[in-house]
């Protein structure tokens, strides 16, 4: 197949797919349902492009996650998701293995994105296409709040200045009736199981190796002297405890509450990756906001996401052998071809993972990555991302089928609780990580 793009001009894209006899439906799950809205509009161009073809689209958030995994296990998923979370050795399969795809242009992405599935879980099968480096996180903020308060995030480079910064911002939290939180929070279990823990370890001082030592055994989640996590839980517990969270965050929902609070501007802080931004943006566009990291580790770096198969396009296994399945294909194709990743990267402001320089790459103008990431990427921030792979990425191959994640886990909610109020201690709550770590992971003497 071949793919032209006349640059700039979105209405002359052109695309020599498959002609289809008759009229095809093709189901369509969004990237996230906060860009469904740019999702449709580049799908809109497929449509016009191959008048056989229809596209319906269909956004799933947090909440409405569940049902529709319920609708995949009965056997009737979407014939795209352009966007899936965490495939594991329990649901690999799911997903059609798209490693042998010629129509993908392997060769141009960043990292091994034909492989990456192997190389994390040691198992012969790609479940997705994953065209972007995965969403960064940092704290956000409202520039309005920080020049009333006399305060500029972006000066701190010390967990010191840190700490003072937080404490002048409460004080200021406390006089102004606008405002109820310093750091809003809800629970997700991937945010605070999975990421946060992980980028919060390394603004505290940890680097992504330790926490890869300790998903891979070579570090005992009880050892209180060496496990990254430590000074993570010991920071959320004295942070609540300094009045700068909600009250009882772990039980407030993630979007209802927590997005909300922030989005209707309740809150001075928020840590978040992308989608908050746009968020708030798309409620108030005159709203102005901004981010900051935590300061750099010992190695001079933060947290920066690793590019895996999570956050990738995928087919469906199910649908292999349905009418609508070549069609399929070619709309996947298509997805992820040069062209329409530069209109993503640009609808959506995602950074690429892929070379797109065949297309004129992409020119993102979306706040985060103009305020907060560029700076770092452009090497004029004075500290590196760490993207390398995350703990649980590394130790993804020796995961026991069926077992809950150590942390990734709605029922954490109530362990973080009990350890933020003290109603449990750290060495209890580094016992019941163990334990759920020695059933979660089988390691091999000698992992690397």
């Amino acid at each position: 197949m071949h793919r032209h793009l006349t640059v700039g001009t979105v209405a002359f894209l052109a695309w020599s797919g498959a002609a289809f006899a008759q009229d095809v439906e093709l189901e369509v799950i969004a990237t996230e349902p906060e860009y469904s809205a740019q999702d449709g509009a580049i799908w809109s161009i497929y449509e016009q492009e191959n008048p056989g073809v229809t596209v319906k689209m269909m956004s799933i958030n947090e909440d409405t996650e569940s049902a529709y995994q319920a609708r995949v296990a009965g056997g009737d998923p979407a014939d795209i998701r352009s966007n899936i979370f965490f495939p594991t050795k329990d649901n690999y399969q799911t997903y059609y293995d798209v490693t042998d795809m010629d129509c993908v242009q392997w060769d141009l992405f960043s990292y091994d994105a034909q492989n990456a599935f192997r190389q994390t879980h040691g198992i012969d099968h790609q479940p997705s296409v994953n065209v972007r480096s995965n969403p960064f996180r940092q704290f956000v903020y409202y520039e309005d709040v920080m020049a009333d308060a006399g305060l500029d995030p972006k000066s701190i480079s010390t967990l010191e200045e840190l700490e003072t910064f937080l404490a002048d911002l409460k004080v200021y939290v406390d006089n102004d009736d606008r405002l109820e939180h310093v750091i809003d929070a809800g629970w997700l279990p991937p945010a605070w199981g999975r990421f946060n823990n992980e980028v919060w370890a390394m603004g505290f001082g940890a680097t992504k190796q330790e926490v890869r030592d300790l998903y891979l055994g070579k570090i005992a989640w009880t050892d209180q002297d060496k496990n990254p996590f430590v000074p993570f839980f010991e920071k959320l517990r004295e942070w609540y405890a300094a009045g700068y969270m909600p009250a009882n965050w772990w039980e407030r929902s993630w979007e209802q509450e927590f997005e909300a609070s922030f989005i209707a501007g309740r809150s001075a802080l928020a840590f978040h990756g992308p989608w908050i931004f746009d968020k708030v943006q798309a409620q108030n566009p005159e709203a102005k906001l901004n981010g900051f990291f935590f300061p750099p580790n010992r190695e001079n770096k933060v947290w920066g996401p690793e590019s895996t198969s999570d956050y990738g396009s995928a087919l469906y296994a199910a649908k292999a052998g349905d009418d609508n399945f070549e069609a399929a294909q070619d709309a996947f194709c298509w997805w992820v071809s040069p062209e329409i990743v530069k209109l993503r990267a640009e609808a959506i402001g995602f950074v690429p993972a892929m070379d797109l320089s065949s297309v004129g790459g992409a020119e993102l103008t979306n706040t985060q990555y103009v305020k907060v990431l560029k700076p770092v990427l452009d090497g004029e921030a004075g500290f590196e991302f760490d993207q390398s792979l995350c703990g649980m990425c590394v130790a993804a191959k020796f995961r026991v089928a069926g077992t809950p994640e150590v942390m990734v886990d709605g029922s954490m909610s109530e362990v973080f609780g009990d350890y933020i109020t003290g109603e449990m201690e750290m060495d209890a709550l580094l016992t019941l990580l163990q334990e759920r770590y020695d059933r979660a992971y089988d390691i091999p003497v000698g992992a690397q």
